[in-house]
């Protein structure tokens, strides 16, 4: 019996228990009779691009946020969407349709293959908020078909673990700085995510540079753990899917496309707090939702579409990995030349660091890599 756990302070604002738009009944009269006019489109692009950078600062380089909204607003309008509402609904749509084909396929065959490896009794750690899709993923496909894997006794852990809680800082955003390390709620954070009884953690993310293992390296030496990235900046030393699977592909697309994953909307900021909430350490969310009607609509399409690439996978549906990541580099291109696809034209700013952090490394190969 594999076991769900969400740590997530707010699960509800990630996907809705009936399927319903996460907005008010006055709201969504409110926004049914507002015009699309010039000026309410200015502040909806205004706003979006503002919620677009607050989930991700990296979209604030290169005109990136900004980019995505217009190409995506644009699209919205040139298919008819003429009132807020509309702009709303069919936005939802759209993000639905390209989480569970576009992005979804992808996610899922990531996911499958560390489900994969498993031999039961395990953590698997899907860190919020970036590989939150990739759980609604998971979910999906254990939904119907959970017998093909060895999960017996094993946990599917869904958090808001992020640098901060890892005592890793962010040259992106410097005027913050992490939990120190020997704060008590600490321990009991990493307790409830799987880590410190001598059980394998399999942490999932969309990857990077690494700083998960830095830090469970320099805090927890004996902890046993393997370290799953979509994209790795360092193949030869931590696993990447796409690195494994399309060795002779440029990186500089994968980069891309794990960009754009981060880029899809999300409901809340990074938390950089811990809160005591009936007995259980979360991420404290208290001032960190957005208010926005779209962003909270289009977050749960996000995670819908995903869930649904999840049912898909388990049921059989399979794309050619090599073939799909052709195509979103083929969208890549267009979107440089303003179409609408969801694929961001260029990849953010490599993390300026980057060759200090591989000069400096000093762990070897994480597992899975031997």
């Amino acid at each position: 019996m594999t076991e769900i756990i969400n740590l997530i302070q707010k699960p509800g604002i990630l996907i809705s228990e009936n399927g319903n738009l996460p907005l008010s009944k006055s709201e969504i009269q409110d926004l049914r009779y507002k015009p699309l006019t010039q000026e309410v489109l200015a502040r909806i692009k205004s706003g979006l691009t503002c919620d677009f950078i607050a989930v991700a600062s990296d979209l604030a380089k290169f005109s990136l946020a900004h980019g995505q909204v217009e190409r995506l607003v644009s699209h919205l309008i040139e298919n008819g969407a003429k009132t807020e509402l509309e702009l709303l609904e069919m936005g939802s749509k759209e993000l639905y349709t390209i989480a569970k084909d576009v992005l979804g396929p992808l996610w899922a065959a990531y996911v499958h293959t560390v489900l994969t490896s498993g031999i039961g009794g395990e953590t698997y750690l899907f860190a919020a908020r970036d590989a939150t899709p990739m759980a609604f993923v998971a979910e999906g496909i254990l939904k119907v078909n959970s017998g093909q894997y060895c999960l017996e006794g094993s946990r599917i852990v869904h958090v808001d673990w992020n640098r901060w809680f890892m005592g890793q800082e962010d040259e992106m955003e410097g005027s913050t700085k992490p939990i120190n390390l020997s704060d008590p709620n600490l321990k009991q954070f990493y307790t409830q995510m799987g880590f410190g009884n001598e059980k394998l953690v399999k942490i999932i993310e969309p990857g990077a540079w690494g700083s998960a293992a830095n830090a469970l390296k320099i805090t927890m030496p004996e902890q046993p753990f393997e370290l799953w990235f979509m994209f790795s900046h360092m193949p030869d030393r931590i696993y990447g899917f796409l690195n494994t699977w399309l060795p002779d592909i440029d990186p500089k697309y994968f980069e891309i496309i794990n960009d754009t994953a981060e880029a899809v909307p999300k409901a809340y900021v990074r938390p950089t707090t811990l809160s005591n909430k009936e007995g259980t350490i979360v991420a404290d969310l208290t001032g960190k939702t957005l208010e926005s009607p779209y962003i909270r609509a289009w977050s749960m399409a996000v995670n819908k579409g995903a869930m649904e690439a999840g049912i898909e996978f388990g049921k059989g549906k399979r794309v050619d990995v090599r073939n799909h990541v052709v195509d979103i580099i083929m969208r890549s291109d267009r979107a440089k030349y303003g179409d609408w696809t969801a694929v961001l034209p260029i990849n953010t700013l490599t993390w300026t660091e980057g060759k200090k952090w591989k000069e400096d490394w000093k762990w070897g190969k994480i597992p899975p890599l031997k």
